[in-house]
């Protein structure tokens, strides 16, 4: 869902809107279920099964309510709606003072939502299994409202000059429960959905004071909260005898009951699904979203059934649905041992979870994902107590700046720099001038002219005597070169090379760009493994160069400096940190710059236009507003009204290059979801075929809803491997050659130029390729760039591996919704570079010392092994074992 100023999407299950005062009226009769007319199972319905407005009943206490003059736990709308406009019911006066523009603010709806499969559970179930199911519910809302109460500071204070924010005493809110799905409007049948939206309408402060939200903290705890709730949800249901599948969906943050299979939860949701793709369908054709007429005939052009008017029409319903998957309407009955099913221990759970995405995080996240990894096998206080338990075994550790780390994640980044240290002192591993020399004419020979004087610093540098070196390369240096003149000099010395990368596709590059490594590229993981298994000889004689390392997360660099380090190898480290980060926890790579020899190279040389190439170095500063200002001098910032339109006329400015240019010269890239790559894809190939450009027969791409033909572009988005032939790397790009009648796609691949045919459940790896994500095309180089931004996505790093990938220049696409600014597009302008100003680097936790104190540790090695591996998880001893090796002396020199 797009964040917008009156509405943020915070979790799946968990969501958070600000309603305004005036608002509360409407928001009153829609939570009872007074919009929709007629309502046909809509939302709620009575036990005989009618349409009924859903009563709301109060979460506050019954001295605070009397206060109020509100008597009883039942919400009356008049109640509410005093409330929301901050009067007392009982006398009409203000409750809340009136902010600095004269308005006061309405509340907050915290919506939480069942997981499906609890839903699906309470619609099938008898009357009974409903009502405990809703009270198993009702009662992780009540716990969760708790928790916020006591730990997200929901209210603000002003002390002398300054303002806090603190926990409230208690919180003022009624609760709405609904059981199904929004989803009626022109006739659609209702998904069972159990939610209760909470609106919380005001505070009371340790004074007694009743005083209005501050919604920001609310805002930022939503995970914290949602996680809470479906802890509290996940005990309430195995208390009642329902065993848990625990770690489903997103990064395992959720679960569902056991028993319950997937295909009868996609199942309710399928016609969601149906509708969508037809929609999509419809975008691809016309440029457009279906307008609410258009998007009926949809619907009706996909009903297959008679709607349902009445709670029993839609029992019928549900009931099909279940028989038509081999669900049983009666099933046995439940186990009275309700417990959650789950591998692995839970700290350790925890602590991959926890560093998964950064190396540092805040103490909030470290109680979310507590709750989340014990859910239905502690209860939410239980799970707690963990977290100071963690705490104080030093799994966990504080550090200065309110952030927080896990042991094992800063031991692996002590182990990294105490390893390169060690390879950046004189190896003896120097190539010489002459080798040098002599790799510089092959490669004049090859290129046409001579390595620039940086460049050829460079090379000097990365081919010095030490076992470690790195090259900091910004875009379109020429970083290619380079490399290949380093590869050739190992090679006139007798030395064996290995370029390296964390994607294939990007592995693959590099041997384009620099062909003496052609044949010896591969990913990191690849090297790794191999290396394990003895099945690839790295040893004193060679050399691994590893290409985008800013990339690389800060477990693969642990393991790559390990195996580099045991075999006496070399290891040169080419990346640029102001690029795309590591989507796991990094942030070391910048600081190898500062321990091992390091040549830099700044003269661009894939644009010669002077102007541009200020542009990139604006960027990469995070001078955002002096970039756009050029763009928008040369034309090449184009404001649309909506997203939509603004991939539209994206998608049209490639049809037009695209009739003079190479399609593989122009790149269509987009930094927000893989439905917009879709989008964008479906609606270049429409412009393809109608300028007949492709073939007659399509084949079906499971997981899309558009299809393939002879002649369009296409990328893989899973790796491809029959036994006897080259791996087709995730990422790789190809052209369709042909397709059969029998739904087999001949492709041949750009990198390699080899052939392959895909067929049946393979194509599911295949996507339309003339749009990419940002991370799919850094290292790439092409003649134009088309770029889709602007909206919450958008930040320093992307917009710099965005505007320097085009030889002939970038265009850029925004839109005035996404940019949320009021009055001239020149504010909204300055929106866009603040936000392209924002790094989202990643950050070692070594870049935060721990805070002073008694309980601070003096050093690792020698605090873990003095207080015991007993003491900890089975997986600690790795960690000592990792510190220990670390700090070994170097292997000594080996002969063939």
């Amino acid at each position: 869902m797009a964040v917008s100023a009156a509405s943020r999407s915070l979790t799946v299950v968990v969501t958070a809107s600000s309603i305004g005062a005036a608002k509360g009226g409407g928001y009153a009769r829609y939570l009872e279920g007074k919009t929709v007319q007629p309502e046909r199972g809509d939302y709620y319905l009575t036990p005989g099964g009618e349409p009924a407005q859903a009563p709301g009943r109060w979460l506050a206490s019954a001295d605070t309510l009397a206060q109020l003059g509100i008597e009883g736990s039942v919400v009356d709308g008049p109640d509410f709606i005093a409330l929301m406009e901050g009067r007392n019911p009982r006398d009409g006066g203000w409750l809340r003072q009136a902010g600095a523009d004269g308005s006061r603010g309405g509340g907050i709806d915290v919506t939480f939502s069942a997981p499906k499969s609890v839903s699906v559970t309470w619609a099938l179930g008898d009357e009974h299994e409903r009502r405990m199911i809703e009270q198993a519910h009702r009662s992780a809302v009540e716990q969760a409202i708790e928790h916020m109460t006591e730990t997200v500071p929901t209210v603000r204070r002003r002390y002398g000059a300054g303002v806090v924010e603190e926990p409230a005493r208690e919180l003022i809110a009624a609760e709405y429960l609904h059981t199904t799905a929004r989803g009626v409007v022109d006739g659609d049948a209702p998904d069972p959905q159990l939610h209760s939206h909470v609106v919380v309408t005001s505070a009371v402060r340790d004074d007694g004071r009743i005083v209005a939200i501050a919604s920001r903290p609310i805002f930022r705890s939503a995970r914290e909260v949602g996680a809470f709730y479906r802890s509290a949800l996940a005990h309430e249901l195995t208390q009642r005898g329902y065993e848990i599948d625990a770690g489903t969906g997103k990064e395992g943050r959720y679960f569902e009951i056991a028993g319950v299979p997937q295909v009868l939860i996609d199942a309710f949701s399928a016609r969601s699904r149906e509708v969508a793709a037809a929609a999509e369908r419809f975008r691809a054709k016309w440029g457009r979203a279906p307008e609410r007429g258009e998007l009926r005939r949809l619907k009706l052009e996909n009903r297959k059934a008679k709607l349902p008017i009445t709670r029993p029409d839609l029992q019928r319903v549900w009931d099909e649905k279940a028989a038509r998957q081999s669900f049983p309407r009666e099933r046995p009955d439940r186990q009275q041992d309700g417990r959650s099913r789950r591998d692995g221990a839970l700290e350790d759970r925890v602590e991959e979870r926890l560093t998964e995405h950064a190396a540092t995080f805040e103490p909030g996240e470290l109680r979310a994902v507590l709750l989340e990894q014990s859910a239905g096998e502690l209860s939410p206080a239980d799970a707690l107590v963990r977290a100071r338990g963690m705490i104080a075994e030093r799994r966990v550790l504080p550090l200065e700046g309110g952030r927080m780390t896990t042991l094992a994640i800063r031991a692996k980044e002590q182990a990294i720099e105490s390893r390169v240290t060690r390879l950046a002192q004189p190896a003896g591993r120097d190539v010489g001038e002459r080798a040098r020399t002599a790799a510089g004419d092959q490669l004049a020979e090859r290129i046409g002219s001579r390595l620039s004087d940086e460049q050829a610093h460079a090379l000097e540098i990365i081919t010095g005597p030490e076992r470690a070196a790195v090259l900091v390369g910004p875009a379109g240096t020429g970083k290619g070169v380079v490399i290949d003149a380093a590869v050739r000099a190992e090679h006139l010395t007798g030395r064996a090379t290995f370029g390296i990368a964390v994607s294939g596709s990007t592995a693959q590059r590099l041997g384009q760009d620099s062909p003496a490594l052609a044949g010896r590229t591969l990913t990191l993981d690849a090297l790794i493994a191999r290396a394990h298994k003895g099945r690839l000889d790295v040893d004193e004689r060679t050399t691994i160069f590893f290409d985008e390392a800013g990339m690389a997360d800060t477990d693969r660099l642990d393991r790559l400096t390990e195996v580099v380090d045991r075999a006496g190898a070399k290891l040169v480290v080419i990346g640029d940190g102001a690029q795309l980060p590591s989507i796991g926890a990094g942030g070391v790579f910048h600081r190898l710059t500062n321990i091992a020899p390091t040549a830099a190279l700044s003269s661009v040389r894939r644009t010669l236009d002077p102007a541009e190439q200020r542009a990139w170095a604006d960027l990469r500063a995070g001078r955002s507003d002096r970039a756009m200002a050029h763009y928008l001098r040369r034309g090449r910032l184009h404001m649309t009204d909506t997203r939509d339109q603004a991939v539209e006329h994206a998608v049209l400015d490639w049809a037009t290059l695209t009739e003079t240019i190479p399609i593989s010269e122009v790149a269509l890239i987009s930094d927000a979801s893989n439905l917009e790559i879709n989008r964008l894809n479906a609606r270049a190939q429409y412009h393809r075929a109608e300028r007949g450009e492709l073939g007659d027969i399509e084949a079906e791409i499971p997981g899309v809803h558009y299809g393939i033909r002879a002649g369009d572009r296409v990328a893989m988005i899973d790796q491809h491997h029959k036994p006897g032939t080259e791996r087709v790397e995730n990422g790789a790009r190809g052209e369709v050659i042909d397709i059969n009648e029998t739904g087999e796609v001949l492709i041949q691949f750009d990198a390699t130029s080899q052939w392959r045919t895909l067929a049946g459940d393979e194509l599911a790896r295949l996507r339309l390729g003339y749009a990419s994500h940002i991370h799919r095309a850094q290292g790439a180089t092409v003649s134009r760039t088309l770029v889709v931004t602007g909206g919450w996505q958008t930040s320093k790093e992307p917009a710099y591996v965005e505007a320097s990938r085009a030889r002939e220049g970038t265009d850029w696409y925004v839109n005035r919704h996404d940019l949320g600014t009021d009055g001239h597009d020149t504010d909204r302008i300055k929106r866009l570079a603040r936000d392209m100003s924002r790094s989202r680097t990643q950050t070692p936790s070594l870049a935060f010392p721990e805070p002073p104190g008694p309980e601070r540790w003096p050093g690792f090695d020698r605090t873990v092994a003095s207080r015991g591996p007993e003491r900890y998880a089975p997986r600690l001893p790795g960690i000592i074992r990792t510190l220990h090796r670390a700090a070994q002396p170097p292997a000594p020199e080996r002969t063939r």
